[in-house]
């Protein structure tokens, strides 16, 4: 047994979402200690789930691998060695989502902007398949985290989600040449997280949009696809995902304007630095 604890990001803000497995493979790599780059990603997805009015984002970012022996950071997760099994690993998962303006002519006209949101919370990752010479595997991953609305000068929690999923994957048999996995499963949160975004307070209340509470429990269905490829010192990734709310707890909220939900998004990234240490990875 290895122990490990893995903080994943799962950037949706100004940025893409990775999705991260991790398998196993018969033979092992020198690759560089260490890699430095920047990349370029654009962002495209509504301003929260159930909203007709969407914005795409574009904007720069750092790069940083590092391969060491008690810590490893990538492209989408830092992992400090602390537990592991062959089975299992613990994650600490996080996730953000946008600011929500005020709407001029929209269902939230006259109602405050929302804060942009930060999540965070434990994640279990279950291996249940690995196909070592096929570079396939199959995961099922147990997200659990709080919510927390940010501003300048102002933090506060606006409840929890759950968002089991399954996901297959399938990678090229040189190292970190390319990957592309699908992602499904269903979404629930507490009445607090589904508020945040659907409730219509009385003093928001009109003819077109009645007093609303929304309660928690199902909050619909989600799939992702993403894919990742390398081409010399270029990283290349994108992903696009759908969410179905059909069922949603929230769904007659009169802030609700779609029965659907779609984001997508690519990045570029220039590896411009490397480590002339190398050391042995196993893929």
């Amino acid at each position: 047994m290895r122990y490990l604890i893995r903080i994943t990001g799962h950037i949706k803000i100004l940025g893409i979402t990775l999705l991260l497995t991790v398998s196993h493979s018969a033979h092992a790599q020198k690759l560089p200690l260490w890699e430095i780059g920047v990349g370029l990603g654009a962002l495209y997805l509504p301003f929260y789930r159930g909203a007709s009015q969407t914005k795409t984002y574009a904007l720069p970012y750092p790069y940083l691998v590092y391969r060491g022996k008690y810590l490893e950071i990538d492209a989408g997760s830092v992992r400090g060695h602390l537990f592991e099994t062959k089975r299992t690993l613990l994650d600490l998962s996080l996730a953000a989502g946008i600011p929500v303006p005020s709407d001029e002519d929209g269902a939230r006209v006259g109602m405050p902007r929302l804060d942009p949101t930060l999540e965070l919370g434990p994640s279990l990752e279950v291996h249940l398949w690995h196909h070592k010479m096929k570079r396939r595997s199959l995961t099922l991953n147990f997200p659990l985290r709080s919510s927390f609305s940010v501003s300048l000068d102002h933090i506060a929690q606006q409840g929890w989600s759950f968002s089991p999923y399954l996901e297959y994957a399938i990678k090229s048999s040189r190292h970190g040449d390319w990957k592309a996995s699908l992602a499904l499963g269903p979404l629930y949160a507490d009445s607090d997280y589904h508020n945040y975004y659907y409730q219509v307070d009385a003093g928001y209340a009109s003819a077109s949009r009645p007093e609303y509470n929304a309660s928690g429990g199902y909050s619909g269905s989600r799939v992702t696809f993403t894919v990742t490829k390398n081409i010399g010192d270029l990283w290349l990734g994108g992903f696009i995902r759908y969410d179905d709310l059909d069922g949603a707890v929230f769904k007659d909220s009169p802030l609700v304007t779609e029965g659907s939900y779609m984001a997508m998004g690519v990045a570029l990234t220039w590896v411009f630095a490397k480590s002339e240490t190398l050391v042995e990875v196993s893929d």
